[in-house]
């Protein structure tokens, strides 16, 4: 049998969910306390906006929906603290300290308080702690994420990179400048050009003329015929071989050319420069009046003064090519008078004379300053444009690989034909009457004469050869080649800025992080708090029974606790 002892000590076990029914049914809270809990919050709604926030920072932090019976206890002891003890005839505090303990004694009457603690704690293991733990798992997983990201994105962006590299080391770019750099590349070709030229030029090559032009002569030249024209075009490079010079095409160099014209650079030069050319600026300056007569002057010939027809020319020379001696002392005479086609007169009087005048000097000045910020290598592919190689030129090679596929077609059939055993006997019956020009070829020299064709025809049309003469002819090709090297270069870059956003993105999960951890771990602390104080409370009731209140809150509290 149990003694008293034994029932004293015997716990009571109250699951945290049936808390509040456990106390209504057993007369431990009153039935109508969500009503006087819901008064009571209206007089904390009241009382919050006199509270002296200043004398304590636990009252800044507060937030009047959040304050319950263990946030208005401590605000009450925060106040009898701070605030010099004042009591009323009844012996009660007054003032703000008199109103939070009133709030206080409205919470522990009857106990109500346990009703409110009984709800914070369902609504918390059932709700704010499961949702924050989850928000929690959410941004770890996304920053978990984001690191996996992250290195794909650096993973694409070296191999991005590396492609970059490695395309403009096929091409013998450094990267810096590509459009420069590839025109640079061009510098090779006169090499190229001299190397095609020399096998053109070889005894071998000669000796493959030689026999085919005798073939020719020999089977295909009626009696009453001459022999036409065999190979022209590479007999014609043999004897007059092309300039190795390269030039740029102007249209590209324009494209290359640091781009701010010359109208940026000086204002005034545009003037000159964008003028009609054939406009000619007469322009006198006297002591307190300029006068600007400005005409057109047509040159339908050479006139001695080294300008072509419809040039730009100076007053004075047109002037001396066009008027007497008498005449060109007076500024007065018309450009109809002077013997001059005008079709356009300026005739503009400025009364200030601080005018300033720009001559076809200083716009030329400005012009060759430009240029000289290209590259030296660059430059030396814009000179010499009359002399620019014939080789450059794609008909020209064109009938230069149309002869020496001729030929090369030609070696090709007589080196199947002398090594073809079945006609092996008609051969030599050929052979036998054929002129001794077309017997003292054997295989092996025939073959000789094959490598040399073919090598020519190699150096010709080899992709680099093509590409570096397309980069000095198309301003288009040159594009795209740029574009698709650029390409590679802006995937990187583009990759890198994505880096730039998941830093952003990064930044802001960790911010989310940090507020909602501090959030958790208040719901926890709060839970575990208000537990505390209705076991402590109920014990009480109880004659010092000990009450534990279970179920899914202890292990919610243990995980948090622990994590």
């Amino acid at each position: 049998m149990q003694t008293p002892d034994d029932l004293r000590n015997l716990p009571i076990d109250i699951t945290f969910s049936r808390l509040g029914e456990w106390l209504i049914d057993r007369k431990r809270i009153p039935a109508d306390w969500r009503k006087r809990v819901a008064a009571i919050r209206a007089r904390i709604s009241k009382e919050f906006s006199s509270l002296p926030k200043d004398s304590d920072p636990f009252l800044q932090t507060l937030d009047p929906e959040g304050i319950g019976y263990l946030e208005a206890k401590q605000i009450y002891d925060i106040l009898l603290k701070s605030t010099p003890e004042s009591r009323n005839i009844f012996g009660r505090l007054s003032g703000a300290a008199g109103a939070w303990e009133a709030i206080v004694r409205s919470f522990e009457k009857d106990h109500v308080f346990l009703g409110e603690a009984a709800q914070i704690i369902t609504q918390n293991v059932n709700y704010e702690i499961p949702y924050q733990k989850k928000q929690v798992q959410k941004i770890q997983q996304q920053l978990l994420e984001l690191d996996r990201k992250e290195a794909d994105i650096k993973r694409s962006a070296a191999l991005s990179a590396a492609k970059y590299v490695e395309a403009c080391q096929e091409l013998g770019l450094q990267g810096k400048n590509v459009r420069v750099e590839l025109l640079e590349t061009a510098k090779s070709l006169p090499t190229t050009f001299s190397g095609i030229l020399d096998v053109v030029n070889s005894d071998n090559m000669s000796q493959a003329i030689e026999y085919y032009s005798n073939f020719v002569r020999d089977a295909h030249t009626e009696k009453d015929r001459s022999l036409g024209a065999v190979l022209q075009n590479l007999k014609n490079m043999r004897e007059n071989p092309p300039s190795l010079n390269v030039a740029v095409d102007s249209e590209i160099i324009n494209d290359v050319s640091v781009h701010p014209s010359n109208n940026e650079l000086n204002p005034e030069i545009s003037n000159v420069e964008t003028a009609a050319p054939d406009i000619d600026w007469d322009i006198s300056v006297e002591t307190s009046q300029i006068d600007w007569d400005i005409g057109t002057v047509e040159e339908t010939e050479d006139t001695g003064n080294g300008l072509g027809p419809y040039e730009i020319i100076n007053a004075s020379d047109a002037i001396q090519t066009s008027a007497p001696e008498d005449v060109r002392s007076d500024p007065t005479i018309s450009n109809q008078e002077l013997g001059s086609h005008a079709d356009i007169s300026w005739d503009i009087s400025v009364e200030t004379p601080q005018v300033d005048v720009i001559d076809d000097v200083s716009a030329s000045n400005v012009v060759l300053d430009n240029q000289t910020s290209l590259p030296d290598a660059l430059s030396q592919l814009t000179g010499n444009k009359e002399e620019r190689s014939q080789l450059l030129d794609t008909e020209y090679r064109n009938k230069i690989l149309d002869d020496l596929n001729e030929m090369k077609s030609f070696l090709n059939q007589r080196l199947a034909e002398l090594k073809n055993e079945e006609t092996l006997s008609l051969q030599h019956q050929v052979q036998a009457v054929a002129p001794f020009v077309l017997q003292q070829y054997a295989a092996d020299a025939i073959e000789t004469m094959q490598s040399d064709v073919s090598l020519a025809i190699s150096l010709l049309t080899n992709r680099k050869t093509r590409d570096l003469i397309m980069i000095l002819n198309s301003k288009r090709f040159l594009d795209r080649l740029v574009n698709s090297l650029e390409e590679k270069k802006h995937h990187e870059v583009k990759l890198k800025e994505g880096l730039k956003d998941l830093a952003t993105k990064r930044m802001e999960l960790h911010n989310s992080l940090s507020s909602s951890w501090p959030k958790q771990e208040a719901a926890l602390a709060k839970t575990k708090e208000l537990k505390k104080l209705c076991e402590d409370t109920l014990s009480s009731m109880f004659d010092g029974r000990p009450v534990n209140i279970i179920g899914e809150i202890n292990t919610l509290l243990t995980s948090g606790l622990g994590a």
